[in-house]
């Protein structure tokens, strides 16, 4: 049965919001209100295995940054419990863990200490963290002559070095150039699937994917979604990109004008509304006309929730239709294979006249299915390529 080294029962964090400090001052000397509460955490409860990466996602201002303080004890929860298996490392606020006047030597020896490694341990260990830092002459100049990448590199360096129970990081790995980057991607990924246990807190969906088995969504303090990584983040990406348009939304359904002579009855996918890429995609389109004599075409556009246009398919354009000589029609749009890697998307079904340009009737599937993926992709669409080597 696996473990479980971190625990989070019903964690909840309120702040107190002063407009003015004298508002503080009032209140601790007569003891009346003078503040408004601030929720930052509201009931979140999770558990993490031994061996796992968990990814901490939202927007800010979400809770992610106050979680990982609370598990990384750099604050306390004002309600709830929780345990983290020790030692436990965490880069959180570049530079909040550093003496600004101590040397990075210093600073080695003074963090290491505060993880619980005795005075022989760290002497063995920093002349790996130094190595890993390359920081070379640096390492014996004050912490506040360092540039944030600087930093960043003595930091990790050391909270990965010690080799903790629990690692913790909070957008560290955007800080940095991209060797130092790509070097600490790649100790990270033997730290996970050597057993080390992981929580991590990115925008970059890719970093989430890449080292983490389950994520967690916060929203407003609350836990919006906890699951497999293939699960959740494309719910996470979808409302980003449906929340750029949200003050713009069309109805799902757009009646016919007065006196069209035909109606759209029913649009639907027979495929569900998840698939994976190169999947079929099945949209069936149902209509009814009051003249079984006229002639009718169909034209689906498929776009990203953000309203990106991504392809259209237009019947009188691919040699299919015109339908006619019967009261009501049924139609289906066959996708064989569909190229889309990621996201969410909207469908536009359009019935038109023969001629294909005068609109009868249309429909507007919000949100109508999510493509979902087992390793991040890159883009949105795969395209079929090959590499040919000219040498």
């Amino acid at each position: 049965m696996s473990e479980a080294v971190v625990s989070a029962r019903a964690l909840s964090k309120t702040y107190r919001v002063f407009n003015r400090p004298f508002d503080r001052l009032v209140e601790a000397l007569f003891r009346r209100s003078r503040h408004t509460p601030f929720h930052a955490l509201s009931n979140v409860s999770f558990e993490v295995q031994r061996g796992e990466g968990l990814g901490i996602i939202g927007e800010n201002g979400a809770g992610k940054s106050t979680l990982l303080k609370i598990l990384a004890g750099v604050t306390a929860p004002s309600s709830g419990s929780m345990s983290v298996a020790r030692p436990v490392a965490s880069i959180l606020e570049l530079g909040s863990a550093f003496h600004q006047e101590f040397t990075g030597r210093q600073n080695i020896l003074l963090n290491a200490a505060m993880l619980g490694l005795s005075r022989d341990d760290v002497i063995e260990r920093s002349p790996r963290i130094i190595e890993f830092s390359e920081l070379g002459p640096f390492i014996d100049q004050p912490i506040k002559t360092y540039s944030t990448g600087m930093v960043m590199r003595l930091g990790f360096a050391i909270a990965t070095q010690v080799e903790p129970d629990v690692l913790i990081i909070d957008e560290a790995l955007s800080v940095g150039d991209g060797y130092f980057q790509q070097k600490c991607m790649t100790h990270l990924r033997k730290y996970v699937d050597g057993g080390g246990t992981l929580l991590i807190c990115s925008h970059a969906m890719y970093y989430i994917s890449a080292f983490c088995s389950r994520a967690l969504w916060m929203k407003n303090g609350y836990i919006e979604a906890l699951g497999p990584v293939e699960q959740v983040v494309p719910q996470y990406e979808a409302f980003l990109q449906a929340k750029t348009d949200r003050s713009d939304e069309k109805p799902e359904v757009i009646e016919a004008a007065a006196g069209a002579p035909a109606h759209l009855d029913q649009v639907r996918l027979l495929t569900g509304d998840t698939i994976k890429q190169d999947d079929p995609l099945k949209l069936e389109i149902t209509w009814t006309t009051k003249n079984p004599e006229a002639a009718f075409h169909l034209a689906v556009g498929l776009n990203r929730l953000d309203e990106v246009e991504v392809a259209s398919f237009l019947s009188h354009q691919n040699g299919a239709g015109p339908w006619s000589g019967a009261p009501t029609h049924r139609v289906i749009l066959e996708i064989p294979n569909v190229p889309l890697v990621k996201g969410g998307f909207k469908l536009y079904v359009f019935l038109l006249a023969e001629d294909g340009l005068h609109i009868h009737d249309t429909r507007i599937l919000d949100e109508a299915f999510t493509v979902e993926y087992d390793a991040y992709p890159f883009g949105f669409v795969s395209i079929d390529h090959r590499w040919v080597d000219g040498s």
